[in-house]
């Protein structure tokens, strides 16, 4: 009799565990850190949530890392880092 009441006990924990589990994932996964998190692996597997932008004129072109719009005599693009251009 003790050893199923004890295997009731157990089981009951272990139920309000999991529930418990459930309902922090839950609000972890729709909070404000978790969209950020996923933006910044989004940008680290290389998905733009944005379309790149085209070069349009002389003065302009595009990145050749990320696609992004850059000035011709940026030495270094905004968007993803790259160096456009060597140090003078």
């Amino acid at each position: 009799m003790i050893v199923i009441v004890i295997l009731g006990v157990f089981l009951a924990g272990l139920i309000a565990y999991w529930i418990l589990h459930e309902v922090i994932q839950s609000a972890i996964d729709n909070s404000t850190m978790a969209r950020n998190i996923q933006e910044i692996r989004d940008h680290l597997v290389g998905k733009s949530p944005e379309p790149p932008q085209t070069a349009n004129d002389e003065d302009h072109e595009n990145c050749p890392g990320c696609g992004h719009l850059v000035h011709q005599s940026d030495k270094v693009c905004a968007n993803c880092g790259l160096a456009l251009r060597d140090s003078d």
